[in-house]
């Protein structure tokens, strides 16, 4: 009935929780892999799709409580997913690497993306071992995707710095009162200004300046 059905989900997540603290206990080996805005790239090659096959990927931060229930489940999916060789488990700590929760445009934790051959897909299920391995296992392509962003070049960098600041420079123009209430944030502000402004015009020119002259043939 309901309440048997209850008490064994009750015990089957008792026995999760038990599991990676033996795990942790014993000091063993997670299947899950960390990433890093360092890493990230290198080991998903999840804009190209090329060679390192599927992952599914948590974004989370340290001090959320639903990334924390949910750990002892996803850790039980790396064992399983490993086993099948069908998908890699992976986790970002979005805290630490801002830069990867922007790309990927994490509004809320835990984010859980699936990658495959340039797309990627989100899921929004229950997040137990049964539902994130169904979704692994083929789930996914039940749902929309979308294509992988590429990594921000450095133009696009510098099109949202300057995004951002016209954004300040409209809000200032609209609200005048709010200069003098924040002179040194204003000031500073100028100063990023100028700076992002001179470097840009500096590289412009060093890219569009003349090719050096071909040196003469000796004879």
């Amino acid at each position: 009935g309901g309440g048997t059905l209850s008490g064994w989900k009750t015990m089957r997540g008792l026995f999760s929780w038990l599991l990676a603290a033996c795990l942790l206990a014993a000091g063993a080996a997670s299947e899950v892999v960390v990433l890093t805005a360092d890493n990230f790239e290198h080991e998903t090659q999840v804009a190209t799709g090329a060679t390192t096959g599927d992952w599914f990927v948590k974004f989370y931060a340290p001090w959320c409580g639903h990334c924390k229930k949910m750990a002892p489940a996803w850790e039980e999916l790396a064992v399983e997913l490993k086993e099948g060789g069908v998908v890699n488990v992976a986790e970002v700590d979005v805290t630490a690497n801002r830069k990867l929760g922007q790309r990927f445009e994490v509004k809320g934790f835990p984010t859980l993306l699936f990658f495959t051959k340039g797309t990627m897909y989100k899921y929004q299920g229950p997040r137990d071992l049964s539902n994130l391995s169904k979704f692994a296992n083929g789930g996914y392509k039940d749902t929309a995707g979308s294509p992988v962003p590429g990594e921000p070049s450095l133009l696009d960098e510098f099109k949202k710095a300057f995004s951002q600041i016209f954004s300040s420079i409209a809000y200032y123009v609209q609200n005048p009162g709010k200069v003098k209430e924040n002179e040194w944030g204003f000031l500073a502000a100028g100063l990023v200004i100028g700076t992002v402004f001179c470097s840009f015009i500096f590289m412009t020119f060093t890219m569009m300046g003349p090719a050096p002259a071909p040196k003469p043939k000796t004879a």
